[in-house]
C-alpha cells in the first residue's frame, strides 16, 4: 500500500510539473508583447511592456505615427493567441494579427529613406489605391492617374512642384476627407488667391440671426458647442448643435471671457490621455443633455438643427442621438478598404441613454452637415420619430486616415465606408430628407439664402411651426 501510494504521488507530482511547465509556456506565448498587423488601415502596431509604437506603412514606407503608453491610447477589447482587437475610442474596431518582426523598411534610418518626388508620388499612389473605396463613386480613374502623373513626378525639381502635382490630383475627388497638411519644415508657401465671388453671408451670421429672431430663453454650453432654448410663443424646442467634439465638462464658470475659457480647457485636455479625453466627451454629452432635457420638460416638440455642423466624433453624435430614441436598434455598419476587397463588417448597435425624449423631433440638415454629424442622421433613419427637413447632407462618413509621405507632407483620405441597417450606402449622395427645401449646395448660396430682399427668415423652422 506504501509502494501504491508514494507511486501515485511521484505519478501526480510529475503531471503536476509537465501542467505547470505548459501554463508557463502558454502564458508566454499569450504575451501581447510583440509585432501585430493591422486589418485594413496599412498600420502596423510594436508593442513592449505596455508602451506601444504605431507605424504607417505600406509597399515602400514606413514611418512611426504615434508611441506612448498603451493604455493611454486604446482600450484591449480581445486578445487570444495570434488575435488583437484594441479600440482607439470610436465605434470601430480595429483588429491586428500577429508578426514574426517588422518589416525591414520600418528599420531604416531617415538617412536612407528614398524622398525623391518619385518615391513620394508612388506612395501617395499606392496608398489610395489600397485604402480608397470610392474611385468609381467620384468617377475617378486611378490608373489613369499614375499613367498621366508619374512621368511628370519624376520631373519635379522642389517640394513645392510636388505639392501642387498632388493638389492637382486631389481636385477632382471633391471629397472633404482628402486633405494636404504641409509641414512648416518644408516651407511651402502656398497661394491664397481671394474668391472672385463676394460672400455676403456667414455660417456665424445665419446661426446669430436664427437665435436672435426665434429663440427665447437661449442657454449655452461649453464657449457654443451646443445652444437650446424654447422657439418664441410656443412649445417647440430647439437646439443647435455646432460641432461633435469639444464637450468635456472642463470648464464650471460662464463668467469667461473667451480667451480665458479656451485656456482653463486647453490646459485640463492636455492634461488628459486621448483615452480618457475620449472618455469625457461622452461625459460631458450626458452632463449636458440633462439640462437640455430638464429644460424641455414641457416641450411637445424638439428641433435638432445640425445644419451648419461640419463633424468631429461620430461617438459623440451617436450619444446625443441616444437621447431621442426608445429602442435598441442596428443603425449602421461599418468595414475599411483593404486592397481589392473589405475588413470584416462591424455592425453598430443604439442603445437609448437612460432619461430619453420621446416626442416629436425634427432633424435640420444640409449640405454643410458632414463627417460625425451625418451618422446622427444615418442613425435617425431607424427611428420614425425623427423626421428630417432641409436638404441631404454633404456625404463623407469615414474617421479620416491619416498618412506621411517620406519628404514629411501628410496627407489624409477616406478609407471606410458606411451603410444602414438594410445595406443602403449615402457616400457622396447625402443622408436624404423628409421633406427637401431646397436649399442651395454650394456654402455661400445657401448661407444667403435666409437673407431674401435684406430680410432674415428661415423657412425651415416657420414650416415646422406651422405643422404643430
Amino acid at each position: 500500500m506504501d509502494i501504491l501510494l508514494k507511486t501515485t504521488v511521484i505519478t501526480i507530482t510529475a503531471i503536476l510539473l509537465v501542467i505547470s511547465i505548459s501554463c508557463k509556456n502558454k502564458a508566454k506565448k499569450e504575451s501581447i508583447n510583440g509585432i501585430w498587423t493591422q486589418r485594413g488601415y496599412g498600420r502596423i502596431i510594436e508593442i513592449s511592456d505596455s508602451a506601444y509604437t504605431y507605424y504607417n506603412t505600406n509597399k515602400k514606407s514606413c514611418s512611426p505615427l504615434v508611441s506612448g503608453k498603451l493604455k493611454e491610447r486604446f482600450k484591449i477589447v480581445k486578445f487570444k493567441g495570434n488575435e488583437l482587437t484594441l479600440n482607439p475610442g470610436g465605434i470601430v474596431d480595429y483588429h491586428f494579427k500577429r508578426s514574426d518582426t517588422l518589416p525591414q523598411i520600418c528599420k531604416q534610418e531617415n538617412t536612407i529613406i528614398d524622398k525623391s518626388p518619385k518615391n513620394n508620388f508612388e506612395i501617395f499612389w499606392d496608398t489610395f489605391d489600397q485604402h480608397y473605396p470610392f474611385f468609381e463613386k467620384r468617377n475617378i480613374d486611378w490608373n489613369n492617374v499614375r499613367e498621366k502623373y508619374l512621368p511628370l513626378a519624376k520631373n519635379i525639381e522642389s517640394d513645392k512642384e510636388l505639392y501642387e502635382l498632388f493638389n492637382k490630383i486631389i481636385q477632382p475627388f471633391n471629397d472633404g476627407h482628402i486633405k494636404l497638411d504641409v509641414p512648416d519644415s518644408l516651407s511651402i508657401q502656398i497661394d491664397k488667391r481671394e474668391s472672385s465671388e463676394i460672400v455676403n453671408k456667414t455660417k456665424g451670421d445665419v446661426k446669430e440671426d436664427i437665435i436672435k429672431k426665434y429663440l427665447s430663453d437661449l442657454q449655452s454650453y461649453n464657449n457654443g458647442v451646443i445652444q437650446w432654448g424654447y422657439i418664441k410663443n410656443s412649445k417647440v424646442g430647439y437646439i443647435l448643435v455646432s460641432d461633435m467634439n469639444d464637450f468635456p465638462h472642463y470648464v464650471t464658470s460662464s463668467n469667461l471671457s473667451e480667451k480665458e475659457y479656451q485656456e482653463q480647457y486647453n490646459e485640463k485636455l492636455q492634461s488628459r490621455s486621448p483615452i480618457e479625453q475620449f472618455s469625457d466627451e461622452l461625459a460631458g454629452v450626458d452632463f449636458v443633455m440633462e439640462k437640455i432635457l430638464n429644460d424641455f420638460t414641457n416641450s411637445k416638440s424638439i428641433i435638432i438643427d445640425l445644419r451648419f455642423n461640419g463633424g468631429g466624433y461620430e461617438t459623440v453624435a451617436l450619444k446625443l442621438l441616444s437621447y431621442f430614441v426608445d429602442e435598441p436598434k442596428h443603425i449602421l455598419s461599418v468595414k475599411a478598404k483593404m486592397g481589392n476587397g473589405f475588413t470584416k463588417e462591424q455592425e453598430y448597435i443604439l442603445k437609448p441613454s437612460g432619461s430619453n425624449y420621446l416626442g416629436q423631433v425634427f432633424l435640420l440638415t444640409s449640405k454643410r452637415t458632414a463627417s460625425a454629424a451625418e451618422i446622427f442622421a444615418l442613425g435617425a433613419l431607424a427611428y420614425p420619430n425623427i423626421k428630417s427637413y432641409g436638404s441631404s447632407t454633404n456625404g463623407i462618413f469615414s474617421e479620416i486616415l491619416w498618412k506621411k509621405l517620406p519628404i514629411g507632407l501628410e496627407f489624409s483620405l477616406s478609407n471606410e465606408l458606411y451603410s444602414d441597417s438594410k445595406g443602403n450606402e449615402y457616400e457622396i449622395v447625402g443622408v436624404p430628407v423628409n421633406q427637401d427645401m431646397g436649399y442651395p449646395k454650394d456654402p455661400e448660396g445657401f448661407y444667403n439664402s435666409f437673407y431674401k430682399d435684406s430680410n432674415f427668415r428661415d423657412l425651415t423652422i416657420e414650416k415646422i411651426l406651422n405643422t404643430e
